[in-house]
């Protein structure tokens, strides 16, 4: 079988097949559908110019209710704009005061960051899955978040997805894309909003 690095050469649309073949093979894990739609998503913002992220909110019955990426560049610039997020503040306003996310599960194609956790935490959602591990600066969860956090995140959930490990993979790669891009244009727009003005 490939090796990471070797995902490191492909283009999104190569990416975007071999998930596509990785999910549709007989041997399906129990997560493998949400987990190709959370890399469906986070390859669509990273062509759109954004960070390869993309998630989902399953519903208590396991159907897909809303599905979104990361949008912090396009179409407009907003710091805030993670894909779980961008999806929290759809459901949210959507809903309303009527927003109730108790039984739900959120799946992220990377593990959220300390930002994105807080936001799930205040959410509500029971459950979170992230498909890839970001193994330097993610968090699983509430554990390493101040002890308030934690307390507020007593009924939640936070894992990894049970999906194959090669779609884990492949949404590492898909995020690793973007990830010096992301970095790069943050730089940029510092350098430049502390240029002087004349």
């Amino acid at each position: 079988m490939e090796q990471q690095a070797d995902l490191s050469s492909r283009t999104l649309s190569e990416l975007f097949a071999l998930a596509d073949e990785v999910a549709s093979h007989p041997e399906v894990r129990p997560h493998d559908g949400y987990a190709r739609i959370a890399i469906d998503q986070a390859i669509k913002g990273a062509l759109e110019g954004n960070s390869a992220i993309g998630a989902l909110i399953v519903d208590p019955d396991g159907r897909v209710i809303l599905r979104d990426r990361n949008r912090m560049f396009y179409p407009r610039f907003r710091s805030d704009f993670h894909a779980e997020m961008v999806l929290l503040t759809r459901y949210e306003n959507d809903l309303g005061n009527r927003a109730d996310l108790r039984r739900h599960t959120l799946v992220s194609s990377m593990e959220p960051c300390e930002m994105c956790v807080i936001r799930i935490i205040n959410s509500g959602v029971t459950t979170t899955l992230f498909v890839a591990s970001a193994g330097r600066g993610g968090v699983s969860g509430p554990n390493r978040l101040a002890p308030h956090w934690e307390r507020l995140a007593e009924s939640q959930t936070f894992a990894p997805a049970d999906c194959s490990p090669r779609l884990a993979e492949i949404g590492l790669a898909v995020a690793d894309m973007t990830y010096g891009a992301t970095v790069s244009r943050l730089m940029s727009r510092r350098q430049e909003m502390a240029a002087p003005t004349e």
